[in-house]
């Protein structure tokens, strides 16, 4: 700290205008207890740099440390005044006057910063749902086309049902998904009905009329069932 003092006043001595230079000064005094001295040099780099904010961080600081809470106040207040709100003693600044109790304006700032802050995440945690609920819908749109396409329409409309169960949000998939389904229903249902018209006309060419009256009974239950285009 001795070497630094020396430093210190050698350069302000070179340069009488050397703002930093004061308030560094500053610094070290306070650490070897000469606290008026230390007050003295960061007033003097604010009178020649009233835009130098480490300075006011440090008069806050130390009339904070001194129970000086008016004056404490007044170098915070300068302090949040000149900075930028990316500057981490911005927040700092406002911590401290909120603990000083002596500006209220800070609690109503700082509820409202966190009320951005969460309306921010909520945004974010929205937009990561939707578009985890848009693949998640594409994938099973995706298989179900594929067993759509290779016949298994049973296993095809499971898929497409859980693609809407996630309530996807892409307005073109859903509608895609929506049309894909009814026309698997549809494919289904007439393929059912085929099948048991089919069974009905082999038990009659066989002569097993009891059987084909079941078949037939059964394929003309469905056929009202089959969605009309």
């Amino acid at each position: 700290l001795q070497t630094a003092l020396m430093y210190y006043q050698k350069a302000v001595t070179i340069d009488p205008a050397y703002a930093e230079a004061y308030n560094d000064l500053g610094v070290v005094l306070e650490a070897l207890g000469e606290r008026e001295r230390a007050l003295q040099m960061y007033k003097k780099a604010l009178r020649l740099n009233s835009g130098y904010l480490p300075a006011y961080t440090n008069l806050a600081l130390y009339y904070e440390s001194e129970g000086n809470v008016k004056r404490a106040t007044y170098y915070w207040k300068k302090r949040l005044e000149y900075s930028d709100k990316n500057d981490l003693w911005t927040q700092r600044a406002k911590e401290h006057l909120l603990k000083l109790g002596t500006y209220p304006e800070i609690k109503r700032q700082l509820l409202e910063e966190k009320a951005a802050l969460l309306s921010r995440e909520l945004v974010y945690k929205h937009e990561q749902e939707r578009l985890k609920n848009n693949a998640e819908a594409k994938l099973h749109f995706d298989m179900g086309l594929g067993l759509f396409n290779r016949g298994n329409y049973s296993q095809a409309k499971k898929e497409f049902a859980t693609a809407l169960s996630v309530h996807p949000s892409d307005k073109d998939l859903l509608k895609k998904i929506k049309d894909v389904y009814k026309s698997t229903v549809e494919a289904e249902l007439r393929t059912k009905a085929v099948t048991c018209l089919s069974r009905g006309l082999n038990y009659l060419k066989t002569g097993n009329y009891l059987s084909a009256t079941e078949e037939i009974n059964k394929a003309l239950s469905i056929i009202p069932s089959i969605p009309k285009k």
